[in-house]
């Protein structure tokens, strides 16, 4: 098994693709909240849509914030980690409640597959374009 090399290449990339990630989330939730509130949706959809603007955002901050394509599911798990803890922080900072969407284990691990997911297909796929 190979030792994973943490150089200022594999760092970096993380940290991109997490705040790349984190600030197309707070753009899209604040888009879907508008939204919401004008089209007056239930509950259960603010909540799928919540949960869809997560997994968009990690993939596409995972994709425009890889530069070395190595380690994508390391990376990915990383990012999607980082991306959860980007979020409490930001709801904290806005007096928001963290109690339920966030620590549900569900929730957190949605994040790290779907980030190990995105991780995979960026170094696998990226190459092609």
């Amino acid at each position: 098994m190979e030792r994973i090399k943490l150089d200022k290449y594999f760092i970096t990339d993380i940290l991109r693709a997490a705040l790349i990630a984190l600030m197309i989330s707070i753009v899209a939730i604040i888009a879907f909240a508008f939204v919401f509130q004008a089209l007056e949706f239930n509950g259960v959809t603010l909540k799928i849509g919540n949960e869809i603007i997560k997994l968009l955002s990690i993939f596409i901050g995972t994709f425009f914030g890889t530069r070395v394509l190595k380690q994508g599911g390391v990376k990915g798990i990383c990012v999607g980690l980082l991306f959860m803890l980007f979020g409490v922080l930001v709801m904290k900072i806005f007096n928001s409640d963290v109690d339920e969407p966030v620590f549900t284990l569900m929730n957190i691990g949605l994040s790290l597959l779907f980030g190990t997911a995105s991780g995979i297909f960026v170094v696998n796929f990226k190459k092609i374009r």
